[in-house]
């Protein structure tokens, strides 16, 4: 069969973006032919799928997103796929892959002028032809607690819903190298065997929580401070990060970086992962980090912060209250034996199916055709 996967921007380092590459390959795997439609690709194109770029204009993201719409309205009715699947939203799909929150119950408490501003009229109205009356798009969740706002604003019937598995990939699994990794990654940055490297994630440092893993790391004791190193990796290190580890005197225990293919390197090399998010609808990041056995703190706004507590693998942060409570269990987590965190995360990671979401969508994908 023909499948057109949709999108808006491809970028390397995205989750959402890996998340979309993973199960358009598994799909062309299973010997479909597949399509993916963005306005911009960037990076190595892959083999054994087809990119069309349909090159839009536009210097907001709400008017490309409407012309983008536009087009591949009319380049779907001239191709005719058998199925089409979005992971942003546009018109005219079978399936809706919801990496992100109900835009309209996101943006409920803005003010009434803000509802009539081009921006919401848009994302708006495309929200509403994947959920609203009239659709009949497959919803695949990535976790179940934005199905009742999906349902609230829009009245979708239950029967549409599907809440998929994580689909971590599996070379982030602790494996027999894994001293190796960690050896090599630690020599890299020079963190010495004594010293404590905390590893930060994630292609938006300001909505991962750089700035609190920073603040963090400034508030320790100056005899766990100097040994603790804070690495962040995901983007090209902002003027606001270099001013405030200035200001915060850790310049030379903070290390950013922009994105990098050797994440299971990293996730080895590092001794606790740092996701103090401001919101984040998954954070597959967390479950990267159990699969590899490394402890996690991260704030209860990322969608599968409940597998950290399930794990009893590190700590999740209910209310930061200026990273109070993450303050006090970092300090007893640096000085203590962390082998049973470790061994929780391994152990949670073997009960659970915590890769099979690509599979599941190839499956789902098929379903629909039939």
């Amino acid at each position: 069969m023909r499948v057109a996967f949709v999108l808006f921007r491809y970028f390397a380092f995205g989750g959402m973006q890996r998340d979309m590459l993973a199960a358009a390959l598994e799909c062309a795997g299973r010997g479909h032919e597949v399509t993916v439609f963005c306005y911009r690709w960037e990076g190595v194109r892959p083999e054994g799928i087809e990119v069309e770029v349909i090159a839009v204009a536009g210097s907001a993201n709400h008017v490309r997103a409407r012309r983008f719409d536009e087009a591949l309205q009319r380049r779907l009715r001239a191709g005719r796929p058998d199925a089409v699947i979005g992971f942003d939203k546009v018109r005219g799909l079978d399936l809706y892959f919801a990496a992100d929150p109900c835009f309209v119950a996101r943006t409920a408490d803005r003010v009434g002028l803000y509802r009539l501003l081009p921006r919401y009229r848009t994302f708006r109205r495309l929200e509403q032809a994947v959920f609203g009356e009239g659709s009949v798009a497959r919803i695949l969740l990535l976790q179940p607690d934005e199905q009742s706002n999906f349902q609230r604003v829009w009245q979708a019937e239950g029967k549409r819903f599907l809440v998929l598995p994580p689909g971590i990939a599996r070379d982030r699994c602790r494996g027999s190298d894994a001293d190796e990794l960690r050896r090599s990654g630690r020599q890299e940055f020079g963190v010495g065997a004594d010293d404590r490297l905390l590893l930060l994630l994630g292609a938006n440092f300001r909505l991962k929580g750089l700035e609190r893993a920073m603040r963090l790391l400034a508030a320790l004791p100056p005899e766990l401070r100097r040994g603790t190193r804070l690495l962040a990796v995901g983007q090209e290190p902002p003027p606001w990060a270099r001013k405030l580890a200035h200001t915060l005197g850790i310049e030379g225990n903070v290390t950013m970086l922009a994105g990098r293919p050797d994440v299971p390197r990293l996730l080895q090399a590092a001794d606790l992962l740092m996701h103090p998010a401001y919101r984040d609808n998954t954070g597959t990041v967390l479950l990267e980090a159990v699969v590899a056995g490394l402890p996690v703190l991260c704030t209860d706004t990322c969608g599968y912060a409940h597998h950290i507590a399930k794990a009893n693998c590190g700590a999740v942060i209910a209310a930061w209250d200026r990273g109070t409570e993450a303050s006090s269990w970092l300090v007893d987590y640096l000085r203590s034996d962390t082998t049973n965190l470790r061994a929780n995360a391994l152990r949670y990671a073997g009960q659970h199916d915590l890769h099979g979401m690509h599979e599941q969508i190839c499956r789902e994908i098929e379903a629909v055709v039939r």
